[in-house]
């Protein structure tokens, strides 16, 4: 174990290495949560850790709970794991590991430790708050804290890095539009006009042939059509959204090929002899897919506009094999964006989808 400094590690410097029976050493990139609980885990743990495990989702990290009686581990997605059972020696460990952390004799406490080892939070329960309540009730509680805490800090921390004062946006808006003005100019003098002008004729239309939810469709298009107008102008299939049509939302995201695109960015003729699916195509007859069915159980959703593109990046990377752990399935998803913040939801029902169906 690390050299403790005698009040603990502050909020922002390294948290100490630990040392007890059963917990192996924290893998680097791997957010944890530590508690520390010294009386009231005499019981198993209940069954039921809903609410530990949705805040663990949101904080994208693991809890580990350390008592004289005993060690467990809580993930997410996983089930509840002890780790060392209580004794002499485990009692000795676990009052060392409260010590090094500051944590007073008799007193709860959470930690959080981000991904670097860094110390992002922490939340002391005094003895005189404690008596009576649900140790793991508690535990909810003070994840729920710290949760709002992280976030918070997060979003100022974001702010600290991007603002600046309005004197300096106006002279940097300033330098920068002259610049673009001034080089658009010198690039229209060394290159010949080459513009279609307003008299000449538009590209002529072709005819395109979309397999679409196993149906051909054969349209007379405008080659300059994306496949999302296609869809829910031509053809009428209104459940791919357009959100931002720049390919950076997806909302409109579909299958082509088994391969999910933002059809906001594919043109239509790019398309042609592809298997394409949309969210129209995913139920069997009235039987909802695994993944549509995931999202309404594990309520994936809000307002729903982003739900359709949610749904079939998800049925996409189910289909790459890439989903097993909540960080994977945050990056893979990072291109999809839910305004109503139902991120935590959104991939337990992936999860469980992936569980269900292998």
């Amino acid at each position: 174990m690390s050299a403790c400094a005698p009040a603990g590690p502050g909020v922002g410097t390294p948290a100490p290495d630990l040392a007890v029976s059963g917990l192996e050493p924290r893998s680097r990139g791997e957010p944890r949560v530590l508690a520390f609980v010294h009386a009231g885990l005499d019981q198993e743990p209940p069954a039921d850790l809903g609410a530990i495990r949705a805040e663990l989702r949101g904080l994208g990290a693991e809890l580990v709970v350390i008592s004289p009686v005993g060690v467990w581990r809580v993930r997410a997605d996983d089930p509840l794991e002890p780790r060392a059972a209580a004794g002499d020696a485990l009692a000795v460990e676990a009052a060392a590991a409260a010590a090094c952390y500051g944590v007073r004799p008799g007193d709860d406490a959470v930690f959080v430790v981000d991904s670097r080892g860094v110390l992002r939070f922490t939340h002391r329960i005094g003895i005189e708050h404690r008596r009576g309540d649900a140790v793991w009730a508690r535990l909810g509680e003070a994840l729920a804290i710290a949760g709002r805490a992280v976030h918070a800090r997060d979003v100022h921390d974001a702010r600290q890095r991007v603002l600046f004062t309005r004197r300096e946006w106006v002279v940097t808006c300033l330098v920068v539009g002259c610049a673009t003005a001034f080089l658009a100019g010198c690039k229209e003098q060394q290159r010949p006009a080459t513009r279609r002008l307003p008299g000449d004729p538009a590209p002529a239309d072709v005819e395109v042939t979309l397999r679409i939810n196993g149906k051909p469709r054969r349209l007379t298009l405008d080659p300059r059509t994306s496949l999302l107008d296609a869809l829910r102008e031509r053809i009428g299939l209104t459940g791919t959204k357009k959100g931002c049509d720049m390919g950076q939302c997806g909302a409109c995201t579909v299958l082509v090929g088994g391969k999910r695109i933002t059809s906001c960015l594919t043109l239509a003729v790019m398309a042609q002899g592809k298997d394409i699916t949309t969210i129209e195509g995913l139920a069997d007859g009235g039987t909802l897919h695994p993944v549509q069915r995931a999202f309404v159980e594990h309520d994936g959703l809000q307002c729903g506009y982003c739900t359709p593109g949610q749904i079939m990046s998800a049925v996409g990377l189910l289909g790459e094999g890439r989903a097993t752990s909540d960080d994977e399935v945050r990056e893979q998803m990072s291109g999809n964006i839910c305004r109503c913040g139902a991120y935590p939801n959104i991939i337990a029902a992936i999860q469980a989808a992936r569980r269900a169906h292998g």
